[in-house]
């Protein structure tokens, strides 16, 4: 199932015979960054105002959904300040009172800090995080101890896509032939056993069907020595976790560099267009003075020849200024 599409849910919804209590529906608002323009359920909004929009997406879920409840409505906000995802939560609280939303929280919260300081501010709000399993930005798992510890249910996407590294191993695959089972049923059994809900897709039935058995609690519990193997497993993971996390950061700040650098370089164009675009105006006016005086001398020499084929002398510029009481008069004119 693609993002965007809601309302094939709601018609699968409308046509299943399966009641809708023995259902589990999650929904989401989008914020601007990954918004897209004009698709359902997710109204265009103008920031810093996403609350308003917030709204009107729940009740277009409900509408696209056709259902009268969500069973889980998360706000996905990676971009969004701490200070900002606060009066956010405080509008998604209040639509979970209306009876019409059993559960609430956050998917991609980028760090533990946030996470804890968000549900501080906003008792309650969050039950449900959702995010990747492995991620740079939190290399030693954090987000989800804290989960644990608060009572906070949480949901991981790219369980198995990003886990290479556990299914290939030879830790799971021997532990798989024990169980005549997969080294994905194994891991996602793994990870129900601590405390995570993981979210799985499944582009075959047979694939979808292996993990009923999961779901149910038909599989059976990993023995102590199973699951300690893993969990070593898991601490090796996050010290690739944290150099990759430092790679990554290391290559962020590099690009930060080379975009002030660019930065400054514009600038230093601009200021320099700015510049030259001055110069050519002083040139411009300083040539218009030039011509100017170029047309004064002219006119000028073009008076004295006229007088001087009319015979008639004139009288310089000079002689004009020194002339009685500055009363200029031609050379030979009458009194």
């Amino acid at each position: 199932m693609k993002h965007f599409f809601e309302h094939y849910v709601g018609k699968a919804l409308s046509e299943t015979t399966v009641p809708r209590e023995d259902l589990f529906v999650q929904t989401k608002f989008v914020t601007q960054e990954h918004h897209k323009p004009f698709a359902l359920p997710y109204p265009r909004y103008e920031e810093p105002y996403p609350f308003e929009a917030c709204v009107l997406s729940y009740f277009r879920s409900l509408e696209n959904l056709k259902t009268d409840y969500i069973d889980a409505f998360l706000v996905h906000a990676p971009e969004l300040t701490a200070d900002s995802m606060v009066p956010l939560l405080q509008t998604v609280m209040k639509l979970k009172q209306r009876g019409r939303i059993r559960y609430t929280g956050i998917s991609n919260v980028p760090t533990v800090q946030i996470l804890k300081f968000l549900n501080e501010q906003v008792p309650g709000v969050i039950q449900i995080v959702q995010n990747p399993l492995h991620v740079a930005w939190d290399p030693e798992y954090k987000i989800s101890q804290y989960c644990r510890e608060h009572g906070i249910q949480y949901n991981t996407f790219h369980t198995l896509t990003t886990s290479d590294r556990f299914l290939e191993s030879d830790l799971l695959q021997q532990i798989a032939k024990q169980r005549r089972s997969t080294p994905q049923q194994i891991f996602l059994q793994f990870c129900i056993e601590i405390g995570i809900t993981p979210l799985i897709g499944a582009r075959s039935v047979a694939n979808l069907t292996s993990c009923l058995r999961l779901a149910n609690g038909a599989f059976g519990a990993l023995s102590f020595d199973q699951k300690r193997g893993i969990v070593k497993f898991l601490a090796e993971q996050a010290i690739i976790n944290r150099q990759r996390s430092a790679f990554i950061l290391e290559k962020r700040r590099r690009e930060l560099r080379t975009e002030r650098k660019l930065e400054k370089r514009e600038e230093l164009q601009q200021l320099r267009a700015e510049i030259a675009e001055e110069t050519a105006e002083e040139d411009a006016q300083e040539q218009e003075l030039i011509n100017a005086a170029k047309m004064k001398a002219r006119a000028k020499a073009f008076a004295q020849r006229l007088y001087a084929e009319a015979g008639v002398q004139h009288a310089t510029e000079d002689e004009q200024e020194h002339s009685t009481g500055g009363d200029t008069r031609l050379v030979g004119e009458e009194e």
